[in-house]
């Protein structure tokens, strides 16, 4: 009995400092609404605002030279010189690579040397033809002789040319490591030659419902270390990928920044569709948590239509406009929404503006 009785006592006095500690929650709990109800919070506020806006998308797009070339040999040979070095800037027509030629070259002698007693020879037949001292069939013998001994001299002097490397456009070359007497395979990688423009191409990948309204001439912006640049939209693939189905665009880039570099990733803004009116507001005022954007507009107390109640507004944020930021859904034209201080409040929040709501505009 006295077990049952202890054990009656025990459990009244857990209800007892349950029941004392809910108590104290909830007046803790109420007393900030009461001194929010007391004393109105006040707040920056400003009216959201209609900007005609197009729709904008952002994509990963990659710089591409405007000229880039493998330089690699034609057929193999020995290294016998090297002009130029690793970075140097080359121009047009500038010798770059000669490979060993001295067997090709004494081949050429010869072939000349063959040229020359068939020019020869077809000299002293065409002569003897005019006083028909020859047949016709003679003459084609060696006029034929004399085409081949051409033949093999441009034949010759085209396999030397296979030999010497020459730049074709104004370039920086790359790094590469080829000395004077080594031995070069037939296709062997020399170096690269990065063409030097007053321009860069970005290419990227733009998703299906997307790509159909983009248009060549049109302007996008890229961003690329927190450097922004114009860039024109100047070609568009003639089909879509099989398996992304995105289109693959080129913009050009006019004097590009010196931190932008041949395959640097950049972001792409693009701005696709008709010009619609868009309701901005100031970035300030819009706020995230786990359920996603959200800010506060101030609404007229039921109550009381003197008082300003801060309702929270759950929003659809579309791009940014300098300072501000188009609301897609959520917030109606001229509703003034809590661009300062929303920090301190929360639904039902009795605020009031402040002498900085005045100064407090969107900036388009």
């Amino acid at each position: 009995m006295k077990t049952i009785l202890g054990s009656l006592v025990l459990l009244l006095g857990l209800a007892a400092v349950g029941f004392t500690i809910a108590y104290i929650k909830y007046r803790a709990l109420n007393a900030p609404v009461a001194m929010q109800e007391a004393h109105p919070t006040p707040v920056v506020l400003s009216q959201s605002q209609s900007v005609r806006l197009r729709r904008s998308t952002t994509a990963v797009g990659t710089v591409v030279a405007s000229r880039l070339l493998q330089l690699k040999t034609e057929t193999v040979g020995t290294v016998k010189a090297v002009h130029f070095q690793s970075g140097q800037i080359v121009q047009p027509g500038d010798i770059l690579i000669e490979l060993d030629t001295d067997v090709e070259q004494a081949m050429l002698e010869s072939a000349q040397a063959a040229e020359k007693i068939a020019t020869s020879t077809y000299q002293r037949i065409k002569k003897a033809m005019e006083v028909q001292a020859l047949s016709e069939l003679d003459l084609d013998q060696t006029q034929a002789q004399l085409a081949q001994a051409r033949a093999e001299v441009a034949r010759m002097q085209a396999v030397i040319r296979r030999k010497v490397l020459v730049a074709p456009f104004r370039a920086r070359a790359g790094v590469f490591d080829v000395q004077p007497g080594q031995y070069l395979a037939e296709g062997s990688l020399i170096t690269m030659l990065q063409g030097i423009d007053d321009f860069v191409y970005v290419d990227f990948m733009m998703p299906q419902h997307i790509a159909g309204m983009l248009k060549v001439g049109e302007s996008i912006s890229v961003e690329h270390l927190g450097v922004k640049s114009d860039a024109q939209i100047i070609a568009l693939d003639s089909q879509s990928d099989r398996t992304t189905r995105s289109l693959l665009a080129r913009a050009k880039i006019q004097s590009p920044p010196d931190s932008l570099h041949v395959n640097d990733s950049v972001r792409v803004v693009a701005e696709v569709g008709e010009a619609l009116d868009t309701v901005v507001i100031p970035s300030s005022a819009l706020r995230t948590d786990p359920t996603g954007p959200f800010c506060y507009v101030a609404t007229p107390d039921t109550t009381d239509p003197n008082k300003m109640i801060a309702r929270r507004r759950e929003v659809q944020v579309g791009s940014s406009v300098g300072n501000s930021v188009s609301i897609l859904q959520g917030i109606q034209l001229g509703e003034p929404v809590i661009a300062d201080g929303s920090f301190k409040i929360f639904d039902g929040t009795w605020v009031v503006p402040s002498d900085l709501t005045t100064t407090a505009k969107v900036a388009p």
